[in-house]
């Protein structure tokens, strides 16, 4: 990592924030009997807010049994649990690190016996956000490669058959982007990463998790592209951090 005093901040640390050219700058303290220091929030991208296609007809109702609005195309989740999972997402462009939130909808926990028994432990009926934050430093092998890459007609696309906005991808690639670069230490990589490997830049997230790449969902990719550059340029132009 860049910066050695890195670490998760909560709301009560930010002291100060100013709006520069429709910029917003959160000066960020952090306390710690070893150090005292300031990391500021660059931007804040607006992410990209998820939309069903047109076969979606209504909302389910609150008490909806959740496995069925999942797997009908014409029921969506409960509107709470969308608000909720809009309201959690977030893209942090700090000094040194982009900060993600992609929350994912889950079950909440059962109250009864039967939902227990039932749903081993589950509401069927209930759901609640998961938190998924991700932090990537500027001198990681995924930032290597920052470009815009929404699917071709997007709006008629996410009219047809739904979408999460506008795409962000962070990679690295050799073989003239033919391949991905692996990462060591990815969760879910059953030990493939104990050496170095060439990965297709075809082969599906899913079954290649080791792949040194991440989507961002956001509203404005040209724009999310550009700021998200300068960040890593200014940042390593400031750390004196040279490509190897």
């Amino acid at each position: 990592m860049l910066l050695l005093y890195s670490q998760s901040l909560s709301p009560s640390t930010i002291t100060d924030a100013t709006i520069l050219n429709n910029e917003q700058t959160y000066n960020i303290i952090i306390h710690s009997p070893f150090y005292f220091a300031t990391v500021k929030i660059l931007h804040l991208i607006q992410p990209g807010k998820e939309e069903t296609g047109c076969l979606t007809c209504f909302y389910a109702p609150p008490s909806f049994p959740a496995i069925i609005s999942h797997l009908l195309p014409c029921i969506d989740y409960p509107e709470y649990i969308l608000r909720e999972v809009h309201s959690s997402q977030y893209i942090y462009i700090r000094e040194n690190s982009i900060e993600v939130n992609q929350p994912t909808i889950q079950p909440a926990r059962s109250e009864s016996v039967l939902g227990n028994v039932l749903c081993c432990g589950h509401s069927s009926t209930d759901l609640i956000v998961l938190d998924q934050v991700t932090v990537i430093y500027y001198d990681d092998l995924i930032m290597d490669e920052i470009r815009n890459d929404t699917r071709v007609c997007n709006p008629l696309q996410t009219f047809c058959c739904g979408g999460k906005g506008e795409e962000v991808r962070l990679e690295s690639t050799f073989c003239g982007g033919l391949c991905y670069r692996g990462r060591r230490g990815t969760r879910g990589c059953f030990g493939c990463c104990c050496m170095p490997l060439c990965i297709p830049v075809g082969c599906p997230e899913c079954l290649c998790p080791c792949a040194a790449r991440k989507t961002l969902f956001v509203e404005n990719a040209d724009a999310a592209v550009d700021i998200i550059q300068k960040a890593r340029d200014n940042a390593k132009i400031r750390l004196n951090v040279m490509e190897r």
